[in-house]
């Protein structure tokens, strides 16, 4: 509960402090004058004099004291001789309403609510009733429009977020939009919509578009309307398209400001057209290209000069891939062992790279050891995805990382020939490594007897390895193998963390001779 506290004004203000009377810990509430006498309400825990509160009302500011066992604010202004209060209590004002504030206030506001909340404030008044149509993110998708809808099927589902898109766009306008993302099953058949909303994005200065659309039908992308020759004045600078049919035309210059390109699942791309679109793309910061076909040879070429991250995933189709972006930093490939993937030049920036493919030859293992630290000389984390590995399949230390800090290695094998010991290999190939994670996906085996003969490899002392994790351990002969290799030549190892996948395995691996009891060695 608050106090109420009375001071008589005197005729001679006292500029000492020790000549108010007060409280020691109190907290102000509001303030008021009544025929000479002010008046003040307080509440405890916090330490405020009499002399600072006159002295904010005398040069006109706004106090602003938060009570906290009321969980309300009040604010305080100077107004001539009187305190106007105006508070906020319970999620309502008291003495101002949202349309006292200035709009540009409003519209920070509304930007910051999703597509659908922000059409909603349109009601609570006549100045929020177009608000929301300067809001800069439209987002299209069945969750953001209908988030409590209860309609069923897909056809109306699909007509109803059309009809609510036409909608938003008639109504909104049309300047400052930043994003555009619509999903939904949508295809050639909604040719007239998409057309709709892709012609908005141009004319409103979008700068960020995604369709995600159906695959049944795929949607043919109006490359017109981007083409600066006929006018346009798009500044698109992101771009997402999924199951979207993209065919470039000859001279097509529409992506001029274009930053960042992800196209997924382009069944019906041709190759030259594709290079003659990343041709003019060179202010191209990332490219992510997903699930292409017949594709003999694709070539991200060195005019790329602002390529920073380059993603490939899933190019079953593609023979071969050349990338002589000089400046790219971060890069991931995910295909078959069949592809070859050619450096021109190395690639000095590149700090990770993600490698997957889909099963395990000599080919993969030439490339991971020989040809990755030519053409990455500073790599410093590399992700390997695989299925098996072999002991013949690695060669031993054709080339070295030498900068490579942190190696994470996920490896399928339950159909798969492997040998885990051979990634004995990789370690060697990376004298500066500190960090190896290995992940064991599918292994089902019986834990080693002891009856097979044991293997050793010559040592090879690692100064720099710290932490070593390994996941799902079935205590196998190889795998224990490693664990033992590690243990004998990584001199500065702190922790050694195993993960068994089940109790039998964790059984195996605590009995086990062959893995060193030393406090470095947690299994779990």
């Amino acid at each position: 509960m608050a106090e109420t506290i009375v001071y008589r004004r005197k005729r001679k203000r006292s500029k000492n402090p020790s000549d108010i009377t007060e409280p020691e810990d109190v907290r102000f509430k509001t303030l008021s004058t009544d025929n000479g006498h002010e008046k003040m309400i307080v509440y405890k825990r916090r330490n405020i004099t009499k002399m600072q509160i006159e002295d904010h009302l005398e040069a006109g500011r706004e106090v602003i004291m938060p009570t906290g066992e009321r969980h309300e604010r009040e604010i305080i202004s100077a107004n001539g001789k009187h305190g106007q209060i105006i508070g906020h209590k319970g999620g309502t004002l008291r003495g101002t309403q949202l349309n006292d504030l200035p709009e540009d206030i409003l519209c920070s506001i509304i930007s910051r609510l999703p597509l659908g909340d922000a059409v909603r404030t349109s009601i609570l008044s006549t100045k929020l009733r177009r608000i929301w149509a300067s809001h800069p993110n439209l987002s299209f998708t069945k969750r953001a429009m209908f988030p409590k809808s209860k309609i069923k099927g897909g056809e109306q589902i699909k007509f109803a977020l059309i009809e609510g898109m036409h909608a938003v766009l008639k109504q909104h306008r049309g300047n400052g939009v930043e994003r555009i993302f619509l999903k939904a099953l949508l295809d050639q058949n909604t040719s007239s919509a998409l057309n709709t909303c892709v012609k908005f994005a141009v004319t409103s200065g979008t700068t960020s578009l995604s369709l995600l659309l159906s695959p049944e039908r795929p949607y043919c992308f109006p490359t017109y309307l981007f083409n600066l020759q006929n006018g346009s004045r798009s500044v698109l600078e992101e771009l997402h398209l999924k199951y979207v049919s993209l065919r470039i035309p000859a001279g097509f210059t529409g992506f001029k400001h274009l930053k960042r390109l992800n196209l997924d699942c382009m069944y019906d791309i041709v190759a030259d057209e594709l290079q003659a679109l990343l041709k003019n793309c060179l202010l191209l910061e990332v490219l992510c290209i997903n699930v292409v076909y017949k594709f003999e040879k694709l070539v991200i070429s060195q005019a790329l000069s602002h390529l920073r991250y380059l993603s490939l995933t899933a190019c079953l189709g593609v023979k071969t891939i050349e990338v002589a972006a000089a400046n790219v930093e971060r890069f991931e490939y995910e295909g078959s062992s069949d592809n070859s993937i050619v450096f021109p030049q190395p690639l000095k920036k590149v700090k990770y790279a993600s490698l997957k493919w889909g099963a395990f030859n000599s080919h993969v293992g030439e490339f991971v050891l020989s040809v990755l630290p030519r053409s990455f000389p500073g790599l410093e984390t590399l992700v390997w995805k695989t299925y098996g590995v072999e002991m013949d399949g690695l060669p031993n230390c054709l080339g070295r990382f030498q900068c490579l800090k942190s190696v994470h290695i996920e490896l399928c094998a339950p159909v798969f020939a492997c040998d885990v010991l051979s990634l004995a290999a990789l370690l060697d190939a990376a004298p500066s490594l500190e960090s190896f994670f290995l992940k064991l996906i599918g292994f089902i085996n019986v834990p080693y007897s002891g009856i097979e003969e044991f293997r050793r490899l010559p040592s090879f002392p690692h100064h720099h390895i710290k932490s070593v994790g390994i996941k799902e351990f079935t205590c196998s002969r190889d795998q224990i193998e490693l664990v033992e290799y590690i243990l004998e030549n990584a001199t500065a190892l702190e922790h050694m963390i195993i993960k068994t996948k089940i109790g039998c395995y964790r059984d195996a691996a605590i009995n086990s001779p062959y893995i060193k009891k030393d406090k470095r060695v947690v299994i779990l």
